[in-house]
Parts: structure tokens; C-alpha cells; sequence
């Protein structure tokens, strides 16, 4: 019986060295590419650790509502409060209108 052997195809082996040579570079292309995204995002904190950075969102929040408190005398929300210490050591807050009282009773302001 005769036997058959493969022919060989020069033009075919080449392609799989060509084939060959262009996944490797493509693998290079793609780790190269994926470190340079994870080195260009600045690390956030995970979603299960705490962060120690304190939003300040919260702080100034809470000083613009201190602005509106209501005077110690009339108890209105009458904007800017000015402070004064009593006789027996208390403070209190008057608005502009109740400064009055304060000036009477010879407060002090602070």
C-alpha cells in the first residue's frame, strides 16, 4: 500500500508564526493598557473599609443652620444674635431689637 504524507504548505506555517507573534503583542498591548488604568485612578476607599476623611458637607451644614437661632429674651429667629453675660454667669443671645434689656440691666456683651 502506498503511503501518504503530508504535504507540507510553506505559506501555512508562516501564517502561524505571524498568528503566533500577534497574540503575544496583543497580550503585551493589554497588560500594558490595564496598569496604566489602575495606576491613572486614584485608589478610593473600599465599600466595606471606613475612611478617616470627614466629610465636610456636614459641618457646613450644621454652621449655617447656627445662624438661625432664636434670640433669649423675645424668641425670635431674628438673623445675627449678640452674646452677653449675665450677673450670675449665664449667657444668653439678644437680637438687635432686645439690646435694650441688655443695656437696662448693665449685661456685658461678649
Amino acid at each position: 500500500m502506498p503511503t501518504t504524507q503530508p504535504v507540507k504548505v510553506k505559506g501555512a506555517d508562516e501564517q502561524m508564526g505571524y498568528a503566533a507573534v500577534f497574540v503575544v503583542l496583543l497580550v503585551i498591548v493589554a497588560v500594558s493598557f490595564r496598569s496604566r488604568s489602575r495606576s491613572s485612578k486614584p485608589e478610593s476607599p473600599k465599600q466595606g473599609m471606613p475612611s478617616n476623611v470627614i466629610s465636610m458637607d456636614r459641618h457646613r451644614k450644621a454652621k449655617q443652620s447656627a445662624a438661625i437661632q432664636p434670640c433669649s429674651s423675645c424668641r425670635k429667629k431674628n438673623g445675627k444674635l449678640i452674646f452677653y453675660a449675665q450677673d450670675d454667669g449665664s449667657v444668653v443671645g439678644l437680637c438687635k431689637d432686645c439690646k435694650v434689656k441688655a443695656k437696662k440691666r448693665d449685661m456685658m456683651p461678649l
